[in-house]
């Protein structure tokens, strides 16, 4: 009937539109034609793992993606970084919102504060010479970058204590460690200032039960320490220390030593030190579950598995939904592994990835994504179903 009345060729053939409304009136002089034509995207299946987007940057990726929120939408975004010091922030469907150019590489996980308190967020983090907070919009924050001359040693740690948006932004060169306000301004009265020894992991902060704990660590002690910054907590220990994390775990402080021990620490200073999975041993915990891995061992609470033998990273926790997910990638073979809490491998996984993945939802509908590097240029996301 349409390639009759339009006197011309037209494929009327609407099979992949299921959704679709048509209407065709004929009169003796004219017609009217009135449609609305919808594809219909079809029922996605259950258990599924599905490459939602797959980004291809004009170079290549210095860093891992991650996600960060939008504050207009409460969807997510992603943010990366190129070989030239070059920061994006891409959209959800990916689409390149802006490029920045950066004095050096960005050290860390990037943060996102509301510095004016009116919820929009921005962009926090350091590079080897500077302190950046940037909008949305891409442009720096008034006050910002703050700039180093001496070399800033560890990622830009951020905290807010009360959640009342009064932000600390510790800044961490070799022995000393530097506090600021949100506003980029010092702050006075923090009366830690220096180690002994060369910081190892960038500034904490943990809160157990009312109060709150700031671990500031070397490989030969671990500085427990009030807001003011005055010893809250002496471990009895002569043990050293890796480069790791502490974490809150068992109402506690759990970290790991320089040969691959479990270590255990109470609010009295208390140590306990047992087994692992021997030397170089990664962990990540929540306050109830606790992850080991080292070389082709993983371990998830009391679930232990041996994975194929490989280059593994370390492996990373996520609590989303009251659900606890472990993801590890394997890089020779460019495999993402994702665990629930009971170390049972996730269908459909492993799926093609290169790097460590960030896991959330980003979007309006209840699945989750997750995003990942491709090859040396490319961002991948994928949708799990």
């Amino acid at each position: 009937m349409l390639e009759t009345n339009l006197n011309s060729s037209v494929d009327a053939s609407l099979k992949n539109y299921k959704i679709s409304a048509l209407q065709f009136i004929y009169d003796t002089d004219y017609a009217h034609l009135n449609a609305i034509i919808k594809k219909d995207k079809g029922r996605t299946e259950s258990n599924t793992v599905t490459e939602v987007l797959n980004i291809k940057l004009d170079v290549k990726l210095l860093n891992d993606p991650q996600f960060v929120i939008n504050h207009r939408t409460k969807q997510k975004e992603i943010v990366v970084q190129d070989i030239n010091n070059k920061l994006y922030l891409i959209s959800n469907t990916g689409n390149i919102l802006w490029k920045k150019q950066l004095n050096g590489p960005v050290l860390g996980r990037i943060e996102q504060i509301d510095i004016y308190k009116n919820g929009r967020l921005q962009l926090a983090f350091a590079t080897p010479h500077r302190v950046y907070l940037i909008a949305r919009n891409g442009k720096d924050v008034d006050g910002y970058p703050l700039l180093f001359n001496d070399k800033i040693t560890q990622p830009l740690s951020v905290f807010d204590y009360d959640k009342k948006k009064n932000y600390r932004l510790f800044v961490t060169q070799g022995k000393q460690v530097l506090l600021y306000d949100g506003k980029g301004k010092t702050v006075q009265g923090f009366k830690f200032s220096s180690a002994k020894g060369i910081i190892n992991h960038q500034p904490q902060h943990i809160r157990i039960a009312s109060k709150d704990y700031i671990i500031i660590k070397t490989n030969e002690v671990l500085h427990i320490l009030s807001r003011r910054g005055k010893t809250r907590v002496s471990p009895k220990t002569d043990l050293t220390f890796s480069n790791q994390p502490v974490f809150e775990y068992d109402n506690g402080f759990a970290t790991t030593t320089q040969d691959g021990h479990l270590m255990l620490i109470d609010d009295n200073g208390k140590v306990t030190s047992s087994t692992l999975l021997g030397q170089n041993t990664n962990l990540v915990t929540t306050s109830k579950t606790l992850v080991a891995q080292n070389d082709n061992k993983l371990k998830i609470k009391n679930n232990a598995l041996e994975l194929n033998f490989g280059s593994y990273t370390v492996p990373k926790l996520f609590y989303i939904n009251n659900k606890i997910y472990v993801s590890l990638t394997e890089l020779q073979s460019q495999k993402v592994l994702l665990y629930d809490s009971q170390a049972k491998l996730l269908p459909n996984f492993p799926v093609y990835g290169n790097a460590p993945i960030d896991l959330d939802n980003i979007d309006s509908d209840p699945a989750l994504e997750f995003v990942t590097r491709g090859d040396d240029s490319t961002i991948l996301v994928y949708e799990i179903n």
